[in-house]
C-alpha cells in the first residue's frame, strides 16, 4: 500500500475548472490522496473483476473495477477513506491501481457492474426471462442514487439562491447609497452656484459703493476749492 501512494501522479494536463462543482472537489480529493483522476476517461466495467467480487460487495465498498483507455484495469472510487482503500486491497490484487471519479460517474458504473454480475449468473436460456427481475434491485439503487443527486443539487441551488439574494441585497444597498451620494453632490453644486451668485452680488455692491465714494470725494474736493477761493477774496 505504501508503494502505491509513492507512485507519481501528475495533473499538469488537466483543465482548470470552476470551484464548487463535484468534478473540482473530486480532483482536489484525488490530489490530496495522490490518486489519479479518471473522470474524463471513457471507462467500462471489467466484468471478470466485477463477477469475482460481486455486485453487492462492490456497491457496499463504493468501488467499481473498470478498464481504462490504456487497457489496464483499475478500481475507481468517489470517496476515499483508509478503510475503503483497505477493502479494495482485500478484494482485489495488491498491485491494482486506484483512481477517482465524481459520484455521478461512479453510480452508473456500479449499476453496470451489478448488471454484469446478474447477467453472468443466469443460464443462457433463462437470461431473457429473468433479466427484469435481476435488474430490478439495480434500477432501484439507480433511482435512489439519482434522487440523492437531485437532492444534493437542490441543496446547492438553494444555497446559491441564498447567496444571490444576499448579493442582490448588497447591490441594492450600494445603488441606494450611490443615489444618495449623487443627490448630495447635486445639492453641493446648487449651493456652490448660490454662493457664487452671492459673491458676484457682493462684489457688484462693493464696486458701486466705491464708485459713490469716489464721486463724493470729488465733490468734497470741489467744494473745498470753492470755499478756499472765497476766503482768499
Amino acid at each position: 500500500m505504501d508503494d502505491y501512494f509513492e507512485t507519481e501522479t501528475t495533473y499538469d494536463h488537466e483543465p482548470r475548472v470552476e470551484p464548487g462543482d463535484e468534478r473540482t472537489e473530486t480532483i482536489e480529493t484525488a490530489r490530496s490522496w495522490d490518486l489519479p483522476y479518471l473522470g474524463d476517461e471513457a471507462l467500462v466495467i471489467d466484468s471478470e473483476s466485477a463477477m469475482r467480487v460481486g455486485g453487492e460487495e462492490l456497491a457496499r465498498m463504493g468501488a467499481a473495477p473498470v478498464r481504462c483507455n490504456d487497457g489496464n484495469v483499475r478500481v475507481v472510487l468517489a470517496d476515499v477513506t483508509p478503510e475503503r482503500i483497505a477493502a479494495v486491497r482485500e478484494h482485489f490484487s495488491g498491485g491494482v491501481e486506484i483512481g477517482m471519479v465524481p459520484p455521478s460517474a461512479l453510480a452508473p458504473l456500479l449499476d453496470a457492474a451489478s448488471m454484469a454480475v446478474a447477467a453472468a449468473g443466469e443460464p443462457a436460456g433463462e437470461t431473457v426471462a429473468s433479466g427484469a427481475a435481476a435488474a430490478a434491485p439495480v434500477w432501484g439503487r439507480t433511482l435512489e442514487r439519482v434522487l440523492g443527486l437531485f437532492d444534493n443539487e437542490a441543496t446547492r441551488l438553494q444555497e446559491l439562491r441564498g447567496k444571490l439574494q444576499e448579493l442582490g441585497g448588497e447591490m441594492a444597498a450600494r445603488e441606494r447609497r450611490l443615489q444618495e451620494l449623487e443627490a448630495e453632490l447635486q445639492q453641493a453644486r446648487v449651493e456652490r452656484l448660490r454662493d457664487k451668485e452671492s459673491i458676484d452680488r457682493l462684489r457688484h455692491e462693493l464696486a458701486d459703493r466705491n464708485s459713490r465714494l469716489e464721486r463724493a470725494m470729488t465733490k468734497m474736493q470741489e467744494l473745498a476749492a470753492i470755499i478756499t477761493g472765497g476766503q482768499l477774496r
